[in-house]
């Protein structure tokens, strides 16, 4: 991997894809440093960024993560507003908004980027304080993550999802969510009575629907409000 440097994230991803004459969504990007305009000249810094080539596997397997239930139907309803949002400067946005919050909490980082497609930005989080940024129950990573919706939502990008990680932490949760539900199903089959889970965000109770949707045994719904909204798991 090449170090290149810009006035901005952008400028510096944009000299390195002339570089490498490859386009945006065929490298990560891994963001080094932010740029710092300084002080009457003094103390700035160009933003600096790694660029790597994708693998064909891994060019595959990001354009197979589409965000879940997105339809042909959906993309084509939003395309007049899509055309209207360059998600990659969103992105960069984000990328610069993350990086002043995980400074103030006193973290030491690194920022991945990967455009997955046009309605899903994926960053992955460097750190060697893994267990903090995840923090009980994924509480500081969902909290994170949460507040970066909020973010790229002002900025009109309603229909980008974002995903933040750390460690591979958002497959081995899925994993778990699995096996949670798996558990749950038969306490509920066994016991004749609905099993409430405790609060989760609304895309890991998801994960829990989807994975007992083709249990013909028990059905799955979410009761209460936010943020202690669960899931029930209920025997037919």
């Amino acid at each position: 991997m090449t170090v290149y440097s810009g006035k901005t994230i952008q400028d510096a991803v944009e000299q390195g894809l002339a570089a490498l004459s490859l386009t945006q969504d065929q490298v990560d990007v891994t963001i080094i440093q932010q740029p710092k305009n300084g002080f009457l000249g003094f103390g700035r810094k160009l933003a600096q960024v790694e660029l790597a080539k994708k693998s064909t596997d891994q060019t595959i397997t990001n354009t197979d993560k589409s965000t879940p239930n997105q339809t042909s139907d959906t993309h084509n309803t939003n395309d007049e507003n899509e055309n209207t949002i360059d998600v990659e400067e969103v992105s960069q946005k984000l990328a610069n908004y993350l990086n002043d919050v995980l400074e103030a909490m006193g973290f030491s980082f690194k920022l991945k980027l990967d455009l997955k497609n046009r309605h899903s930005i994926y960053i992955d989080i460097d750190t060697d304080q893994e267990s903090r940024l995840i923090g009980r129950h994924g509480r500081t990573i969902n909290a994170l993550q949460n507040l970066s919706q909020i973010f790229i939502n002002r900025l009109g990008a309603n229909n980008v999802n974002v995903e933040l990680d750390t460690a591979n932490y958002r497959s081995r949760r899925s994993e778990a969510l699995i096996q949670l539900a798996d558990k749950t199903a038969r306490n509920a089959i066994a016991n004749g009575k609905p099993v409430y889970l405790n609060p989760m965000p609304s895309f890991e109770r998801k994960q829990i629907h989807t994975a007992l949707a083709d249990n013909g045994h028990v059905m799955t719904y979410s009761t209460g409000k936010e943020p202690h909204r669960v899931i029930v798991v209920a025997p037919k």
